[in-house]
């Protein structure tokens, strides 16, 4: 048995030799046949060998190798992370935004908030970090000042520098749009159907004009006057009556009951189903 379970390794049972005494084949031999076997299992340095089954590490790492070219070669974290990173910046790219269900937002996102982002030197309130140059500078590109207006160090409002590049190494502030309780919605982009929706744009809440109809299902009027009551018919009684009296013949005052009732079962917006994530932006 050149190794046991937890790769010990013993000699076996009456190898051990005695001084004057004959060495036997019996106590020779199973020993070195054991050195052996027990040499056969070992992984030698040089690699001329390959594993003859699955390798347990046991909680310890393989360190200190190199980076794999092949099919089938081992792969190191470096290589495992610059694959994933350029993996997610093709598909999820800078500026993107989208709904977490989540309370906070996964690695390399912030909360589209209305925050700003910045150096570190920048003071911004969402996140002030290297990491958000490239959001910084996609939004100084795409937004105006009117849409985003920048800010210094200590949050009031300033004029852009020459660059984005200039502007986030001046320490400035870039401002988030606030997508916080609001639904997001497709820009016109050529459409037609509305030209005054462009990427950025915030709305407020509207309900579109309308009309509501109502269906008058008539009604009758008494009629009222003076005159000579000797009349027994409507149009004997016109024809008796004097001028002065038809001229004081009048129609009893009528309503027609109709009305239109509030709704009492609304609320302080006007909104479809929803369900409610959190909206982040893409650093």
């Amino acid at each position: 048995m050149p190794f046991d379970s937890n790769g010990v390794y013993s000699l076996p049972n009456g190898y051990l030799a005695v001084t004057g005494q004959t060495i036997l084949a019996s106590q020779h031999n199973p020993p070195l046949q054991d050195i052996q076997a027990a040499l056969s299992q070992l992984i030698l340095r040089s690699g001329v060998a390959p594993f003859s089954g699955n390798q347990s590490m046991a909680g310890f790492k393989i360190t200190n190798a190199a980076n794999g070219v092949a099919d089938g070669d081992y792969v190191t974290m470096s290589q495992l992370t610059a694959v994933i990173a350029s993996v997610t910046a093709g598909v999820v790219p800078t500026g993107a935004v989208a709904g977490f269900r989540m309370t906070t937002p996964p690695t390399g996102w912030i909360k589209e908030n209305g925050g700003t982002i910045g150096s570190a030197a920048s003071g911004a309130t969402n996140r002030a970090n290297a990491d958000t140059q490239a959001l910084f500078t996609l939004l100084w590109t795409n937004f105006d000042q009117t849409a985003l207006p920048i800010q210094n160090s200590s949050g009031a409002v300033t004029t852009r520098g020459a660059s984005a590049a200039a502007d986030f190494a001046a320490a400035k502030r870039m401002p988030l749009f606030d997508s916080r309780s609001r639904f997001l919605r497709g820009a016109d982009d050529g459409l037609g159907y509305d030209v005054a929706i462009v990427v950025g744009l915030a709305q407020d809440d509207l309900i579109k004009n309308h009309t509501h109809p109502i269906t008058d299902l008539g009604h009758a009027h008494a009629q009222q006057g003076s005159g000579s009551p000797g009349a027994t018919t409507t149009a004997n009684y016109s024809n008796s009556l004097t001028a002065a009296a038809q001229q004081a013949t009048n129609t009893a005052t009528a309503t027609t009951g109709i009305t239109i009732q509030n709704n009492t079962g609304g609320g302080s917006e006007t909104r479809p189903r929803a369900s409610a994530v959190l909206h982040c932006i893409k650093l």
